[in-house]
């Protein structure tokens, strides 16, 4: 009788350090930065904790990758993105747009602002609002606006912004009534942003 040979399984190949970035940023959207652990995302992901080792050293590791991605996509990638718009009044609307509806990276930079006393996040969360604070006093200066007034409508439009999302991460019920975001932001722009309404 021929003895039958199975071949043995083959190993699963590590997902790459991405997909561990992007399930971490969804795990701190959930539940904040303090919830990422390497077992429950391993499973969540359906691979093995040698898969997370393959990648990153220890969870600090991952949590600073999912860190960074954010600043590059939400910061560096901001001017990139909307630096190019000439008209000053309508960068400043369609930035406004933007950010107001990108879900996912308000509900991020909420759940980092809740853990901005964490040694590894702070630095992160304060080097983003520097350059957010400072593309919107810059487009509001184009404008024509004193240094004063382009820095208190940028603070106003970026405070409107966090704690949109701070209401929305915290006490969506508190925010249920925006049924309308395209008008709510409309509203905050024709606020904010001086000159013919686009």
């Amino acid at each position: 009788m021929p003895v039958s040979r199975k071949k043995p399984p083959r190993p699963a190949t590590p997902l790459s350090p991405e997909a561990w970035v992007q399930a971490a940023q969804a795990l701190i959207i959930r539940e904040g930065v303090s919830a990422v652990a390497v077992e429950p995302l391993a499973q969540a992901l359906g691979v093995t904790k040698g898969s997370f080792y393959w990648h990153f050293e220890n969870r600090d590791a991952l949590i600073r990758a999912a860190l960074e991605a954010w600043e590059q996509d939400q910061s560096t990638d901001v001017v990139a993105r909307y630096g190019g718009i000439a008209d000053p009044r309508r960068r400043l609307r369609v930035l406004l747009f933007a950010a107001f509806e990108d879900l996912e990276n308000g509900l991020f930079f909420a759940a980092l602002a809740v853990s901005s006393g964490d040694a590894r996040v702070a630095p992160f969360l304060r080097r983003a609002t520097e350059r957010r604070l400072a593309f919107g006093v810059e487009a509001f200066r184009a404008l024509g606006l004193s240094e004063a007034e382009a820095r208190e409508r940028a603070l106003l439009a970026y405070a409107a912004y966090a704690g949109y999302f701070q209401l929305l991460r915290t006490t969506p019920e508190a925010v249920a009534a925006v049924t309308d975001l395209s008008g709510y932001v409309r509203r905050l722009a024709d606020a904010l942003v001086p000159g013919p309404k686009v």
